[in-house]
């Protein structure tokens, strides 16, 4: 009788690029999951805060009329491209559509509130340029 041995599966191996995006995600959607809930906790008092501090800069005024809503929204939105971004760090797809979907959102809601007084070139290209990196990883995810 021939004995079989099992050969253990190996776990595939998560790619250097998908590593770094992940690792740059928890750091940016991280910090903006915890800027964000304290913005929403502390409002009455943030926005006393903003107001001194920006007073002197016309292009961020628009945030001194933004409500309680657009921080809370943009923290669920910061949570679910963290949660995204971990499952992509455990080789994922559906992180890749729950961080795009989040993060394409995350793109519109400013002119839902602010119509056309944001700048939002610079997140336009960060995002295009992490959803294409994230992308050209989804091949190793399953």
């Amino acid at each position: 009788m021939e004995e079989q041995q099992s050969i253990p599966e190996s776990k595939p191996k998560r790619p250097q690029l998908l590593t770094i995006l992940c690792i740059l995600t928890f750091i940016g959607s991280g910090l903006g999951v915890f800027g964000f809930l304290m913005v929403a906790v502390n409002y009455e008092n943030t926005m006393e805060i903003m107001r001194n501090v920006y007073a002197n800069m016309p292009e961020a005024a628009f945030l001194l009329n933004a409500p309680r809503d657009f921080f809370l929204i943009s923290f669920v939105l910061s949570a679910s491209s963290v949660l995204g971004a971990i499952m992509m760090w455990n080789l994922r797809k559906i992180g890749f559509h729950l961080y795009t979907s989040s993060q394409l959102i995350y793109l519109v809601v400013p002119f839902i509130y602010f119509g056309g007084e944001t700048n939002p070139i610079m997140n336009i290209i960060l995002t295009a340029l992490f959803v294409y990196l994230y992308a050209r990883n989804l091949q190793f995810m399953r």
